[in-house]
């Protein structure tokens, strides 16, 4: 009431009552109340609903006598909701029917007054109250609308789970098209049916832990085609009905670790090849090397000298083949 008072915006409000009478008094207590008011007056359903229809962003609040010449009680009530003009509306009616009250409230009426009740004061109150919830309301629906879009749009296979259960409540639309299961199957299942029943038990503690890594653990998950996937999971806990939720996502990592299985071959490749040069290739040349020396030794006798020099070769090529066979193994390891 004060922020209305404090911040004198111009009022638009409605007035859907068929009796003169009635509408002078409410137009008084309005004028009487609030500085900046425009007050637009119908006198049945159809024409205050028409005018809805096209200028509902601009009415700050509705008021309502339940008995119209073109409609009356509840089904009034009902058919004014079903058009959802996200306008506060408050009844004003000649006669109290409580059941009939509780019942509005309920299902989106603002508030229920009772017209011989009515004060300037109660009128005031119960607009400024009605306008300010109403704008909480729409901001909280903003922001609902903000997170179901960051859910659903979330390029991580992103699923919303009973905490208890671990029954699926929703899955966005990454998941769907990851897994190949509709949002219809996913709500059938529980979370943990995606996994082998060798995981259940270590998928059921990971997400009792809300969302403390601990430890990594590469789990496996089964796409709708049955084709397996190897995923971390993350999860936090959520605020959400009574037993509360789970949001948890999946990031496939298959790729990630069939690529560190490749690197960890292409290492022990590498380690051979290394070994290879450092041990394999030592004999052959330390055979040169001492052949070399002994010619040098020997160098008058010619008899020697054939027998070392043919040694002298069948090392060289020995080495050869060794060189050639480091070769090939490096080439495969690049096209690998």
């Amino acid at each position: 009431m004060k922020e209305l008072e404090k911040n004198p915006e111009k009022l638009s409000i409605v007035v859907i009552e068929d009796n003169r009478g009635d509408f002078v008094l409410i137009e008084d207590f309005l004028i009487e109340k609030f500085k900046l008011v425009e007050i637009i007056h119908f006198r049945d359903f159809k024409t205050a609903v028409n005018f809805l229809e096209t200028n509902k962003q601009n009415v700050s609040v509705v008021l309502l006598d339940l008995n119209l010449p073109d409609k009356q009680g509840m089904e009034l009530i009902n058919d004014l909701l079903c058009y959802n003009f996200q306008t506060p509306i408050i009844i004003l009616t000649g006669y109290s029917d409580l059941v009939m009250a509780k019942h509005s409230l309920q299902i989106g009426i603002s508030d229920y007054l009772i017209k011989d009740e009515l004060t300037p004061v109660v009128l005031h109150k119960t607009i400024s109250f009605a306008i300010n919830r109403n704008s909480f309301i729409n901001h909280i629906e903003s922001e609902k609308v903000n997170y179901e879009n960051l859910f659903n749009f979330s390029p991580q296979p992103t699923w919303l789970l009973d905490s208890t259960t671990l029954k699926i409540l929703n899955a966005n639309k990454a998941a769907q098209n990851k897994y190949g299961y509709s949002l219809e199957d996913f709500l059938e299942r529980s979370f943990t049916d995606l996994h082998p029943e060798k995981e259940v038990l270590l998928i059921e503690q990971k997400l009792a832990s809300d969302g403390e890594e601990l430890v990594r653990y590469p789990f496996t998950h089964f796409l709708a085609d049955g084709k397996e996937i190897k995923v971390d999971i993350y999860s936090k806990a959520i605020n959400y009905s009574i037993s509360g939720g789970l949001i948890v996502q999946s990031n496939d990592i298959t790729k990630t670790l069939k690529r560190i299985s490749t690197i960890e071959a292409q290492n022990a490749k590498l380690k051979e090849i290394a070994w290879t040069q450092s041990h394999v290739v030592r004999a052959p040349l330390c055979r040169i090397l001492g052949i070399i020396n002994l010619i040098e030794e020997e160098s008058n006798n010619p008899a020697d000298m054939e027998f070392w020099l043919k040694q002298l070769r069948v090392s060289t090529n020995e080495m050869d083949d060794i060189v050639k066979n480091i070769v090939n193994n490096t080439n495969n390891f690049e096209e690998e």
